[in-house]
């Protein structure tokens, strides 16, 4: 356990607490996680822990942006697998009609979206006609197993196993329709992390034991379940909208595609400061499935992405935000995590530091720009601890998201504070996980 003495900020962190519209918020910690998504239609169709409940962007539209109406413009710039465009797909009956944007700048991942998201079009019949040839044609060649040690030395998954899924992979890759071939796809890559010898453990995959599992039983398990979701939904809605997944990235959304002042409302999650590379977690369906295929390639998608981990690497700040973090309240928040980094024996965590809340200062920027005046972003993010017991630090990011917003010119309508997390600290309630609202002002404001 960590006292409050060994972090003096804690002190500066409530007075700039106090001068936000801070509220506990017990419902939303069911929300914030993927609470219930495995259970979910289409949501199951691929694991992926790091996202938020498809309940979330629901309970928004009844509580947080309750008046919009007509047809309304819905962003998510970081938006994983699709949680929020799969959820408004699921909201066109008895709502404002959705049209949703995402952006990811993971190419195995923005595909996981793209994918879940056309189970309007999915002809059942066909999809039956495609698995069946494709599992009659496996087997009789293998596939070469990618360069990746993890892969080739058999320690996340057997060499056998990693042959099948490649051989797999090839044969659907050949179908010309589509839909079925990329539902067909995101069946198999689902069936990767059970297929192997490791679990996706927050940070990290991680050896475990399992018993030994058929390639093709897995497999149409997985498919078998894909199109009993499909024909489920087909029957409930009509005349559903197919959102639109941009891979590309979702700090510079007016650079990517999305037109100035043409969105709604935001919702999404960025990457937490947690030192987490999802490239690197999510690395055995990349390779697997043709979406990297050298280590440079591999590396580079790994300094492209968010400034949350070490690996990233991106241009210096802008001279903007330089100005700014040497001033008023973001000075108080963030001057003295700088300067106890700066001066530490780990100078990496200094330099993450500064890009991530550089790229959240980016980003926040660029959400002004996409929105229409009065349109909310709402942004889920998760408060850290750092530094071990002998030099801790906490990086308070909703103090910092809201701050950098009320500079940026958006009025802050709520820091709705949604669970703890994990506490190594006494008396305090700093590491927690919250929901950020905020409103883009008119000129007046």
């Amino acid at each position: 356990m960590i006292s409050d003495s060994k972090l003096p900020e804690l002190k500066d962190y409530k007075k700039l607490e106090s001068k936000l519209p801070v509220q506990i918020d017990n419902p939303y910690g069911q929300l914030v996680v993927a609470n219930g998504n495995e259970q979910e239609p289409v949501h199951r169709w691929f694991r992926f822990k790091e996202g938020f409940s498809a309940g979330l962007l629901h309970r928004l539209l009844e509580s947080e942006v309750s008046g919009l109406s007509g047809e309304i413009t819905v962003l998510d710039p970081f938006c994983g697998v699709g949680t929020t465009l799969v959820s408004a797909q699921q909201m066109v009956q008895g709502r404002p009609r959705i049209q949703a944007v995402g952006i990811e700048r993971n190419p195995f991942i923005a595909f996981v979206a793209r994918t879940k998201c056309l189970w309007p079009m999915i002809d059942i019949e066909k999809l039956h006609t495609c698995a069946r040839r494709v599992l009659e044609e496996h087997g009789k060649n293998d596939g070469a197993i990618p360069r990746l040690s993890s892969l080739t030395t058999g320690s996340c998954m057997s060499r056998y196993v990693s042959k099948r899924i490649v051989s797999l992979s090839d044969r659907i890759r050949n179908l010309r329709n589509e839909p079925i071939r990329d539902t067909l796809l995101l069946g198999l890559a689902a069936s990767v992390e059970p297929l192997s010898n490791v679990r996706k453990d927050g940070r990290a995959l991680r050896l475990v034991s399992r018993s030994r599992r058929f390639v093709s039983r897995t497999v149409s398990d997985k498919w078998s379940q894909i199109s009993a979701d499909c024909k489920l939904l087909q029957q409930e809605f009509s005349n559903v909208p197919i959102p639109r997944v941009i891979l590309g990235d979702g700090r510079i959304p007016t650079q990517v595609g999305i037109a100035p002042e043409s969105v709604d409302l935001i919702l999404t999650s960025p990457p937490y400061p947690n030192n987490i590379d999802y490239s690197e977690v999510y690395k055995l369906e990349l390779w697997l499935l043709g979406f990297v295929a050298s280590a440079a390639q591999f590396l580079r998608l790994r300094k492209s992405t968010f400034r949350s981990h070490p690996t990233s690497e991106l241009p210096e700040p802008p001279a903007e935000f330089l100005r700014e973090i040497k001033s008023g309240d973001l000075r108080i928040i963030l001057e003295p995590l700088l300067e106890r980094t700066e001066f530490s024996s780990e100078k990496w965590r200094h330099r993450l530091l500064l890009g991530y809340f550089s790229d959240m200062w980016t980003s926040l920027r660029e959400q002004d720009r996409c929105l229409r005046t009065n349109g909310r972003a709402i942004l889920v993010v998760g408060n850290s601890l750092h530094g071990g017991t002998h030099s801790p630090y906490l990086i308070p990011t909703d103090l910092a998201v809201a701050t950098m917003a009320k500079r940026l010119g958006f009025k802050v309508e709520a820091l709705k504070i949604a669970r703890g997390l994990m506490r190594r600290l006494s008396g305090n309630h700093f590491l927690r996980e919250s929901v950020i609202v905020l409103r883009k002002c008119d000129a007046r404001g």
